[in-house]
């Protein structure tokens, strides 16, 4: 997640010595089989970091899906050792959960700090989509009919937890489950999706093993359209929104090897890194780190009180300008000449703000990053979402990206952030 001229450059990558903890805003976690290990790669400098030792890595069999939590650990599943691992700010690696009852594919965070997973049929256990909560406890959210792989959480509802999309390799399918289990079939017809993602403007990227292309799907479901052909990708594994409207794509084995390709807004695809930059025979599974998140407690404020952590390294000492909305995709339009919306990607790519003179912002609405690239947004909401929207902030749902303003950029907006929502107590 850095700017295009850096993205779309291809040299030999590095591997660092030493973790570069917490884990920066922008970088993508990676996990590999054969040799274990669990990795940071900077799109940037195209650096690798290894985050697992030579000791942890041992403890490993499979790794497979891996995610960046709010407070910067990195949560990541070992498929054949059917456990859950945390690796904190410091390094350290620690079990979550062990011998659980499913084989599991892919994790994510969960807006109240749960980790959900999808689950392949194990012995006795089957297909599902689980929910592993802060207290250590195994819950089953949803029972699915194949086994589900890819899975995103949708910034949607009103509860402290949201909806997750999965697919369905086998059966061709896009799915959302609920947080009560309720399932919807948003898809079918995919070629052997693998992973999932968002578009701008709410729409599904799926990626479609089967042809090695990226299918765009409605965001209310609906009949799925080519994004990016077969025959610019190979072995596709996953994808990952990269905050800026497009992509980054992972692809494993074959023919192609490990490779590491951007997609961008319009669809163009560049290698960011081939086999140099991964050391063991299979890449599994791909992440990115929030440039903007909540901090411990993740999504929570109470009675209207609220923050953001910001991080940018790219940007030391960039301006910045928050935008905040009760609803996922209102949207600002870009300036026509911007490439970012092009008619491949119509959608907008931050949030429209309340009305003009908006009130309840205590600080940092707009304001500089630090030295190195980290900033924070204070808001006290409670005045203004009994205002706009209810008496009470209580269960009231907000959403917020980060714009990084440089006049010399299209639409005068260098890089925006991933969308973080807060929930009201």
């Amino acid at each position: 997640m850095r700017p295009p001229t850096i993205l779309f450059l291809f040299v030999a990558a590095t591997v660092s010595a030493q973790p570069l903890l917490p884990v920066p805003g922008g970088s993508l976690v990676y996990t590999e089989s054969n040799p274990a290990s669990v990795n940071l790669f900077d799109p940037g400098t195209l650096t690798t970091t290894p985050l697992t030792t030579a000791t942890t890595a041992a403890t490993l069999i499979a790794p497979s899906g891996c995610c960046v939590s709010a407070t910067r650990d990195v949560i990541f599943a070992d498929f054949t050792g059917v456990s859950i691992y945390r690796i904190d700010v410091l390094g350290n690696m620690t079990t979550m959960a062990t011998s659980l009852i499913n084989n599991v594919n892919r994790v994510i965070e969960d807006y109240n700090g749960d980790v959900v997973y999808t689950g392949n049929a194990f012995l006795y256990a089957p297909s599902s989509v689980m929910r592993l909560n802060t207290l250590g406890l195994v819950t089953t959210i949803a029972v699915l009919t194949g086994n589900p792989l890819g899975i995103m959480l949708e910034p949607t509802g009103n509860s402290p937890t949201g909806n997750y999309v999965v697919t369905l390799p086998l059966q061709g399918e896009l799915q959302r489950v609920d947080s009560a289990g309720g399932v919807t079939v948003l898809a079918t017809g995919l070629s052997f999706p693998t992973g999932v993602s968002r578009f701008p403007n709410g729409d599904y990227a799926v990626a479609a093993a089967g042809t090695d292309s990226i299918m765009r799907v409605p965001a209310n479901g609906g009949t799925p359209t080519t994004f990016v052909p077969g025959s610019m990708l190979g072995n596709i594994k996953d994808v990952v929104a990269d905050g800026q409207g497009g992509f980054y794509v992972s692809e494993a084995g074959g023919l192609t090897g490990n490779r590491l390709q951007h997609v961008d807004a319009g669809g163009a695809v560049s290698l960011i890194a081939g086999n140099g930059a991964f050391s063991g025979q299979y890449l599994q599974n791909v992440n990115v780190a929030a440039s903007v998140s909540t901090p411990p407690g993740a999504g929570a404020a109470p009675n209207g009180l609220g923050s953001l952590t910001l991080d940018f390294p790219a940007y030391p000492g960039g301006s910045y300008q928050t935008f905040i909305s009760d609803s996922v995709h209102p949207g600002i339009s870009f300036g026509a000449a911007d490439p970012r919306g092009t008619p491949l990607n119509p959608g907008p790519l931050f949030q429209q703000s309340f009305p003009v003179g908006f009130p309840g912002i205590t600080a940092c609405w707009a304001g500089a990053l630090s030295g190195s690239g980290g900033g924070a947004v204070t808001m006290n909401l409670s005045p203004t979402i009994k205002n706009f929207l209810r008496n009470t902030p209580a269960g009231i749902r907000v959403h917020f990206q980060v714009a990084i303003i440089n006049p010399m950029s299209p639409s005068s907006v260098a890089r925006i952030s991933n969308l973080c929502t807060v929930i009201f107590q």
